[in-house]
């Protein structure tokens, strides 16, 4: 259980440190035409591949979920980027990174609660399967 939970922890510090890092790389190649559409072209064909991934593996429920939060997402984003077409590029960068801060917090909150309820289902299946065997021994 907790090389599971460390495995949880590892995947979702990957996945925000990777983004930081992506955001960098775009921001860097901010105003760079060519070089700055490929960059973004690039990051965008890499987070979809591995989203595309992890959604295989997920049941329909988690899948729908999935759904709705990306629907919301593209919403929030695709206003603030309508508010911020004026703003300075480095406003829309400290913008970025809040809302990648606060997705990452989100998602550690999500997978924080997920990892404590498998450990309670864990303990729980472990403590009645020992009481099982003292109740035949």
């Amino acid at each position: 259980m907790s090389n599971l939970i460390a495995s949880i922890t590892r995947f979702s510090t990957a996945m925000t440190l990777f983004g930081v890092e992506q955001m960098e790389k775009t921001m860097n190649a901010f105003g760079g035409g060519a070089e700055f559409s490929k960059t973004v072209e690039d990051f965008e064909k890499t987070l979809n591949s591995l989203t595309d991934v992890l959604t295989g593996k997920m049941d329909k429920k988690m899948r729908e979920t999935l759904q709705s939060v990306t629907k919301m997402t593209e919403d929030t984003v695709n206003r603030t980027l309508d508010v911020m077409e004026v703003a300075d590029p480095r406003e829309v960068l400290k913008a970025s990174t809040d809302l990648l801060q606060k997705t990452s917090e989100t998602t550690s909150e999500w997978v924080s609660r997920t990892a404590s309820a498998v450990e309670k289902a864990t303990t729980g299946a472990a403590k009645s399967k020992d009481a099982e065997h003292a109740k035949t021994h």
